[in-house]
């Protein structure tokens, strides 16, 4: 059976169950993730905004407020469960369940960031200006490239 992450040479082919193989698939994810966030940009250059209004500051207020605490729940995920995993990887390089920790605080915490550009894409759609989404364009995409992964 083949999977997305054994196509391609010898040095490509590392399954999940070891660091590589990890690092190469978070990194995957996180660069798909990065290639939306562009696509977003050209989907809100391509299509117009409907109605051309400003948005009530009590929205984008909440919607700031909600998205650093996103950010600072992905800061939690990847220090709590992070951590822990990189230390045992560094003792026990194949170790399964550090292995499955560091995925998922890593695609949570990936994904979080991304529902933070979302927030933007929606601020467009209600009739936002380009100054009032721009934030959580940066915001995301910047926590994305921060938060790239990195082996233990």
């Amino acid at each position: 059976m083949v999977s997305i992450f054994s196509l391609g040479s010898d040095h490509m082919s590392q399954p999940l169950s070891t660091t590589d193989g990890t690092v190469r698939s978070l990194r995957f994810v996180h660069g798909a993730l990065l290639v939306s966030v562009i696509l977003y940009g050209v989907v809100l250059g391509v299509v117009p905004v409907q109605n051309l209004h400003s948005i009530d500051s009590t929205v984008l207020t909440a919607l700031y407020a909600v998205s650093v605490v996103m950010i600072a729940i992905g800061m939690g995920l990847r220090a709590k469960f992070m951590r822990s995993a990189f230390e045992t990887l560094r003792t026990k390089p194949d170790d399964a369940e550090a292995l499955v920790n560091w995925r998922k605080a890593d695609i949570v915490s990936a994904v979080l960031a991304e529902a933070v550009v979302l927030y933007g894409v929606a601020i467009h759609f209600l009739g936002g200006s380009i100054r009032q989404v721009a934030p959580f364009f940066i915001c995301g995409a910047v926590v994305l490239l921060v938060w790239w992964p990195q082996r233990p």
